[in-house]
C-alpha cells in the first residue's frame, strides 16, 4: 500500500473543498429555478382548491371558469342597464298618455262651457226677421264652427236621421204616419262629439207609428 505524503494530503483536500462548494452552488441555483417557477405559477393563478374565486386578469389562466366573479359582474349590470331602460321606456309612455288624456280633457271642458252660447245662436235665428242681422248671426255661428271642426268637435246629426241610442237621447215620442218608424223629427238641444266621442247628447223628438 503506497503511503501518501503530507504534501500530497493537503493537495486532495484542497481539491475536495473546491469540489463541495460547485456542487452546493449548482443545488442551490436548481432549488432557485424551482422556487421562482412556483411563484410564477402562484402569481399566474390564485386559484385554490378552497377558493372558487379568481382574479381573472388572464383568459389562458385555468381558473378562468364560470365561477369567475368578472363574468357574473358584467352580466348582473347588464340585466340592471336593461330593467332600468325597460322602467324608462314605460315611464315615458305613461307620461305621454297622460299628458294627452289632460289636454283632451281640457279641451273637452272649453267646448262645454261654450256650447250653451252655440245654443244661442239658434235660437236667436228662430226670431230675427231682419236679413242683416241674420246674415251677421250666420257669419259668426260659421266662424265658430270653423273653430270647431279644427279642434275635431263635430255636431251631431239629428233631424231626419234614424234614431241612435249611443247619440241621441228622445225627450218625446209623436206619431207621423208619412215618415219613416224611429225617423227624428225634431230637435231641441243639439249634440257634440270631441275625436269621434259624445261630449253631449242630442235632444230629440222620434216618430213612433201607431200599430
Amino acid at each position: 500500500m503506497e503511503e501518501t505524503s503530507p504534501e500530497q494530503e493537503e493537495t486532495s483536500q484542497e481539491q475536495a473543498c473546491e469540489e463541495e462548494p460547485c456542487q452546493e452552488e449548482e443545488n442551490c441555483q436548481a432549488e432557485q429555478e424551482s422556487c421562482e417557477n412556483e411563484t410564477d405559477k402562484s402569481e399566474t393563478c390564485d386559484n385554490t382548491e378552497n377558493d372558487e374565486t379568481c382574479e381573472c386578469e388572464d383568459e389562458n389562466c385555468e381558473c378562468h371558469k364560470e365561477n369567475c366573479t368578472c363574468s357574473d359582474k358584467a352580466n348582473e349590470y347588464l340585466q340592471m342597464a336593461q330593467r332600468l331602460q325597460a322602467d324608462f321606456d314605460n315611464y315615458r309612455k305613461r307620461v305621454a298618455e297622460q299628458l294627452d288624456y289632460q289636454r283632451q280633457e281640457g279641451v273637452k271642458s272649453v267646448i262645454e262651457a261654450f256650447l250653451p252660447a252655440i245654443d244661442s245662436f239658434s235660437e236667436a235665428k228662430k226670431s230675427v226677421t231682419d236679413d242683416a242681422v241674420l246674415s251677421g248671426i250666420n257669419m259668426i255661428e260659421g266662424k265658430i264652427m270653423e273653430a270647431l271642426e279644427r279642434l275635431n268637435v263635430k255636431k251631431i246629426q239629428s233631424v231626419g236621421e234614424k234614431f241612435d241610442p249611443y247619440l241621441h237621447n228622445v225627450i218625446a215620442v209623436m206619431a207621423d204616419e208619412s215618415k219613416e218608424n224611429d225617423e227624428i223629427l225634431q230637435e231641441f238641444q243639439s249634440g257634440w262629439t270631441l275625436n269621434d266621442k259624445v261630449i253631449r247628447y242630442s235632444k230629440v223628438v222620434v216618430n213612433k207609428k201607431g200599430e
